[in-house]
This record gives C-alpha cells, structure tokens and sequence, in this order.
C-alpha cells in the first residue's frame, strides 16, 4: 500500500468523524427539544436556548477578535456545531409542541360529566 492509499483511508475515517459530530450536535439537541416541548418544560426549552445563543455569541466575539487564520476555527465551530444544535433545536421543538397539543386534545378530560357546582340538599 502507497503513501496515497494510506493517506485516502485515515481522510475517510477523519470526515466520518467530522460528519459524526455533526450527526451527534444535531441529534442531541433536536430530542432534548422535542423532550422537552411535548411535556410543555419551557424552562428546559430556555435553558437550551441560553446554552446555544450564549456559545454562538461567544464564537462570534472570538471570530471577531481573531486574526489571521484563527478566523477558520470559529467558523468551523458556528457551521460544524452551532448550526445543527440551532437547526435541531427548532424542529425538535416544533415537531414536539405540536405533539404534544395533539396528544391533550385526544386526551379525554379526567372531569368529563361533572360539573362545577356541588350537588345543594334541599
């Protein structure tokens, strides 16, 4: 095996993991989301949101204060790993909240045939 068919091989194991990370960011954040929005957990659904703005914030200040080729890494991390968390968290936010409302709409209520006002003895 040549220098050339050595180097193919680890640059295919070195994308599948790029690709995994990706996978796995996009993954995480979309069933917590979904987790967390079918059971109506907004301070879940906040904490993630928090999580997520305040480290594209924070790869925004850096890529601003960056000089050089330093740029490319900050850049790497808002396309490899904010994005997908950005993107999994809406849909699995979405796809749960919707779920979720189904699901209480299908739900017959526990209070179904009785009314608000006790029964008066006379």
């Amino acid at each position: 095996m040549n220098y050339v068919q050595k180097w193919s091989r680890i640059m295919i194991s070195e994308e599948i993991i790029l690709f995994a990370v990706v996978g796995v960011a996009f993954l995480a954040a979309l069933s917590l989301s979904f987790f967390f929005s079918k059971r109506r957990n907004k301070l879940g659904l906040s904490i993630i949101g928090v999580m997520w703005a305040a480290f594209t914030g924070i790869a925004f200040f850096g890529m601003y204060n960056a000089s050089g080729w330093d740029v490319l890494g900050y850049a790497a991390a808002l396309i490899g790993v904010s994005a997908p968390v950005g993107v999994g968290g809406l849909v699995g936010a979405l796809v749960g909240w919707a779920k979720g409302s189904k699901e209480q709409d299908e739900q017959p209520s526990s209070r179904a045939g009785h009314t608000d006002t006790a029964p008066t003895s006379r």
